[in-house]
Formats: structure tokens, C-alpha cells, sequence
């Protein structure tokens, strides 16, 4: 992400660039419609579409242009029963969206990463994880949900959250919709809940779980998403790691972990 005069550009790469850019876009201008809090792509010049596409080397770059958001200092507390309104107003949307969505896929982003064999895990690593994450798959594959299927932002946890300072009433907004689609909507609620790995209090997860209206450890699946929700947060680390020793070190600190099945170790957030 840049500030580029006063607007915010979202630059995204990859195979999958153009549809995830503008699924983005489609969907918040589509939710704004529905007085729903997210955040809101820019209308462009010219009536440029977005995204705008670059083309570098062979690769499709994907651009998107979007408002800018000032975030006072200091920053107020992330306000956990905001998250749980703004999941629950999501969750009870019936209408359908102006763009297709793709269905929710568990880990993608890991098996994408894990398949271009990456110089920072060596083979054995490699091999864990890609067992690691079959069988993690093999028991979502069983899973229940009573909560059902619809519309969801598949990456819903406090740090997308954006503070709206022009709206005293009702100031937190919802930002980052790559990854929106259609799926379980306890996927919405299990990053909270697994965020006590990165130490957040029972009491900061109970708020949101009484501000929704279900507290989803009460679930039988939780654990089973809960370590999928963690295994989602290595791809960047591992794309990074090669080149910075810090990534490096905390990808080597959360896969000990993990192989040792400890679940007491606090991550630090990156």
C-alpha cells in the first residue's frame, strides 16, 4: 500500500490479481450502497475503470485507488464489540453481491507458497507442513456449521479494522476485501478467537462473541480452525524470510511451535 496524493494505492500481484482487485472494488462500493462500514474504493478521472493494470515482465500488476483514512494518534483501542456488529450486519445481508465470489478455500495462499518450494524452508519443513495442512483440510471436510453459508470478508480480525473520525457515532470501518467471498461465517469469527496467540485477552474475544449474539468457542470445530487460522498467517513470513532476518527469525520461532504442538507460545505480530 502507498499514499499517493492523498488517496491510498493498493498494489497486488500474481495470477489471480485482476479478479481479486476487482472483486474488492465491486463489493465495498456495493456495501457503501447498503450503508454498510467498509472502506470505499475512489471514483478515478476519466472514468478510468479500476483496477488500473500494469503489465511488467510477463506478470499482470493489479492497482486500485482508494480513500484515505487518517488514523489519529494515538490510536484508540480496537473496539472488539464494533467487530462483532460490523461481522453480525455482514453475516445478515440477504442480498446478492453485483460480482460473482468464489467459495471459501482453506490455506491457499500456504499451498501456493509451499509449491514453489521456497529457499527459506528446507525439505523436511516443507514436507510437514504440506501434511500438516492435508490433514487440517481432511477434518474441515467434516465440519459442521450452524451459523450457514453466505457472505463473508474471510479475513475479518481487528487489525483491518479503520478509524473514521468524521463518523463520532459509529467510527470503525472495515477494510481489506481481497479475500471476500462466500463461505462458513464462523470463518469471520475464528480470527479473534484465535488472536489469543498473539495475546489477546478471553475478555477482548467474550466482547465480541456477546456484541454478535455466539460465542464461537462453545463450537466443537473451533480447534480445527483455529489451527488453520494459524498456519494462514506463514505465507508472508516465508516469502519474507529470505531476505529479512526478522521475518526469518519469528518463521523459525512459530513452526517450532507448531511442531511441538505448543499452544502456550505467544507470536509476535509482523
Amino acid at each position: 500500500m502507498y499514499l499517493v496524493s492523498g488517496a491510498v494505492a493498493r498494489v497486488d500481484y500474481g495470477p489471480d490479481a485482476r479478479t481479486r482487485s476487482s472483486k474488492a472494488v465491486a463489493v465495498t462500493r456495493w456495501l457503501a450502497g447498503l450503508g454498510f462500514p467498509a472502506v470505499a474504493p475512489l471514483d478515478l478521472p476519466g472514468a478510468l475503470e479500476q483496477p488500473i493494470i500494469v503489465h511488467d515482465g510477463g506478470r499482470d500488476i493489479a492497482v486500485t485507488f482508494w480513500q484515505y483514512y487518517p488514523q489519529p494518534e494515538p490510536l484508540p483501542d480496537r473496539d472488539f464489540a464494533a467487530l462483532g456488529r460490523i461481522a453480525r450486519q455482514l453475516h445478515a445481508i440477504a442480498e446478492h453481491p453485483p460480482t460473482a465470489l468464489p467459495v471459501y478455500r482453506s490455506l491457499t495462499g500456504l499451498q501456493v507458497v509451499l509449491d514453489m518450494r521456497p529457499r527459506s524452508l528446507d525439505q523436511h519443513l516443507c514436507n510437514w507442513l504440506s501434511d500438516r495442512v492435508s490433514w487440517l483440510l481432511e477434518q474441515e471436510a467434516t465440519l459442521k456449521y450452524p451459523l450457514g453459508i453466505g457472505l463473508i470478508h474471510a479475513d475479518m480480525y481487528s487489525g483491518n479494522m479503520i478509524y473514521d473520525d468524521r463518523h463520532p457515532r459509529r467510527p470503525w470501518l472495515l477494510g481489506d476485501w481481497d479475500s471476500v467471498c462466500i463461505g462458513p461465517r464462523e470463518i469471520d469469527l475464528v480470527p479473534t478467537a484465535a488472536a489469543r496467540r498473539f495475546g489477546l485477552d478471553d475478555a477482548s474475544v467474550a466482547t465480541l462473541a456477546d456484541a454478535y449474539g455466539y460465542d464461537i468457542r462453545d463450537w466443537d470445530g473451533i480447534e480445527v480452525l483455529q489451527q488453520i487460522r494459524e498456519l494462514s498467517t506463514l505465507p508472508a513470513l516465508i516469502r519474507l524470510a529470505d531476505s529479512d532476518p526478522d521475518s526469518a527469525t519469528e518463521l523459525a520461532y512459530r513452526l517450532d511451535s507448531l511442531q511441538r504442538g505448543d499452544t502456550t507460545v505467544l507470536w509476535h505480530r509482523r
